[in-house]
């Protein structure tokens, strides 16, 4: 535990503050108490803290995926990804038409 573990004198009093908010299988767990005096060296005593509650929180380990979609079978996809984008092509080059181009004024209509 702690008196068996080395830690610089100047981070001591921090890091025995850090300890008694440890649960204890992390106060036995060396390769931890390591990576704790790091995290004092690095980024005070805020820091380690934080890599403290990092630590004791709890992930969820099982999750389950679920789809959406139900899949589509490779040809419909294609089929239909084409459709679309003939269908966006004759939108576009409708609503190209109704805005008009200068190449498309009458110069006479031009009032100066």
């Amino acid at each position: 535990m702690i008196e068996d573990f080395q830690v610089p004198d100047e981070f001591f009093g921090a890091f025995r503050r850090l300890v008694r908010r440890m649960p204890l299988e992390l106060q036995r767990d060396e390769a931890f108490l390591q990576s704790l005096v790091m995290y004092l060296k690095l980024g005070g005593e805020k820091l380690a803290r934080h890599r403290i509650e990092v630590e004791k929180a709890e992930f969820v380990t099982a999750f389950t995926i679920v789809k959406r979609q139900p899949p589509v079978a490779p040809n419909e996809a294609e089929s239909a990804d084409n459709d679309d984008t003939r269908d966006d092509q004759d939108q576009e080059d409708e609503m190209d038409d109704d805005e008009g181009e200068v190449a498309d004024i009458d110069p006479d209509t031009i009032a100066t």
